[in-house]
């Protein structure tokens, strides 16, 4: 397996090599054309079991992206086409002191003509995966070469045989090949909220012939140098892939729009920003705003500070809070950093965004790339307050959770309110409650009582407040066989 530091070793020694010239180079596309048959490939669906890991869900800021097991992963690319459908099941394993609740799902994802969605299923637009799918499909070994010789891409040699570089649109594609024409490294860059250019990486190994074509028997990914999958693929199928049409609702909406902004009040003072998957929770104090999360994206931030401005005027932003690293309630911090205002989150998830920040943002600059603002944390282990004359805050770490290490909630104990993200995330109205009872929920309520928190509500960042009791009898209901 090529590791990111020899990678870059390699591609350091090929930019001094004196390379062949280019008929050389063009013989050795020519070469890698021949023997992945691509001349003859217009599709090529693979077949493969392995593992997968979440990007973006990491159980701490400095741990890997959490294990799935997958079966039944199928994978068809149109190259004549340029579309791209997966399907696969996975179970997500439970790790060793780790209380997690059962999670097994099955993914049905597609991208085509510019758009990406999930079947889910219902189809829901997901246009934040459109540049890994778009990936899978370039950086597969027969679509690489295609892309290659479609792109003139550059060429290096070096010892161990040719690089080939180009770009499709923004995004630069850069791959190994060995000596007898197999691909056996690509690397392509996709945006992140968090880390801005990511870079991920595809591994290929173990080539064999799978019913006339030549294709690795191992597929193994990385992104943001940690593993992503690594599939054992069993079986190789080409031109079989069926057109299918993008469906109307995601030709109609692509790409949702999550500035909606829908304000209702929790407590006097204490206001609810919700209107989409995430909520954020505004606090008035004498000495300014605090905001208590981030979520998602820029979009999402810029849309929350707007209706702060129009609400609340030339008030200042005090700080915004995090909850926790997790990307989908971070995203969004880096639009407030660009403001000025600061962070305040647990000490290691401070270390992370502290590095993480730092990355190239070449892909999608944001304003805190544009600004260079240099970011300003009031990290905390296990209790911070905010003190206020009327709505003070106490910031508690969540213990022994097994959704993440470094997870805070936020209780108001003058309007004896508790705003948490992920630890409880209420059932809609009429849903059947889960046989098990939720490890994580039983974990939020003991660590009320821990901390003896009188709370007589919950605002979650999903969903709606809930009274505490609601909580309560959830934790309290006895698990049912299925």
């Amino acid at each position: 397996m090529l590791r990111g530091s020899v990678v870059r070793r390699l591609i350091a020694s090929a930019a001094i090599v004196s390379a062949p010239c280019a008929h050389a180079a063009h013989e050795m596309l020519e070469t890698a054309a021949r023997a992945l048959d691509i001349a003859h490939i217009e599709s090529l669906e693979y077949q493969a079991a392995g593992r997968y890991y979440q990007f973006t869900q990491a159980p701490a800021p400095d741990l890997p992206w959490p294990p799935f097991d997958v079966d039944g992963y199928v994978a068809t690319l149109d190259y004549g086409r340029g579309t791209v459908h997966a399907k696969y099941h996975r179970v997500q394993v439970q790790e060793p002191g780790r209380a997690r609740p059962p999670a097994e799902a099955t993914m049905d994802q597609f991208a085509a003509q510019g758009m990406s969605w999930n079947l889910t299923p219902a189809p829901t637009a997901i246009p934040t995966n459109l540049a890994e799918r778009n990936a899978e499909l370039w950086a597969s070994p027969q679509g690489f070469v295609k892309a290659a010789l479609a792109h003139k891409a550059s060429m290096r040699f070096d010892k161990e045989g040719w690089w080939a570089r180009f770009s499709i649109g923004r995004h630069r594609y850069e791959g190994w090949f060995g000596r007898e024409g197999d691909v056996k490294y690509v690397a392509t860059w996709i945006d992140s909220p968090v880390l801005g250019d990511t870079r991920i990486e595809f591994e290929y190994s173990g080539y064999r012939d799978f019913g006339g074509v030549r294709f690795p028997a191992r597929i193994q990914r990385r992104v943001a140098g940690l593993p992503w999958y690594d599939l054992e693929v069993s079986a190789v199928r080409v031109n079989q892939a069926a057109a299918f049409e993008v469906p109307p609702e995601i030709v109609a909406n692509p790409a949702p729009d999550n500035r909606v902004v829908e304000v209702t009040e929790l407590a006097p003072g204490v206001w609810n920003f919700g209107g989409g998957s995430h909520n954020s929770v505004v606090v008035e104090q004498q000495a300014g705003l605090v905001v208590i999360e981030a979520p998602l994206n820029e979009e999402r931030s810029l849309a929350i500070l707007e209706e702060i401005r129009r609400r609340f005027g030339r008030r200042s932003i005090r700080a915004v809070i995090n909850t926790h690293a997790h990307f989908d309630h971070a995203g969004g911090l880096r639009t407030f950093v660009a403001e000025g205002i600061p962070v305040i989150t647990q000490q290691r998830n401070a270390i992370y965004f502290a590095k993480a920040w730092q990355q190239p943002r070449t892909l999608n600059p944001d304003r805190l790339a544009k600004t260079l603002r240099r970011p300003v944390f009031e990290p905390f282990v296990d209790k911070l307050r905010v003190a206020d004359a009327e709505r003070p805050l106490e910031i508690h770490a969540i213990q022994g959770s097994g959704h993440n290490d470094a997870f805070a909630m936020v209780y108001l104990p003058a309007q004896k309110l508790l705003v948490e993200a992920d630890a409880w995330t209420p059932a809609p109205p009429g849903a059947k409650p889960p046989a098990v009872v939720n490890p994580l929920w039983v974990n939020l309520y003991d660590n009320v009582q821990r901390l003896g928190l009188d709370v007589q509500r919950v605002a979650p960042l999903h969903g709606a407040a809930q009274d505490f009791a609601t909580l309560r009898a959830a934790v309290t209901r006895k698990s049912t066989p299925d």
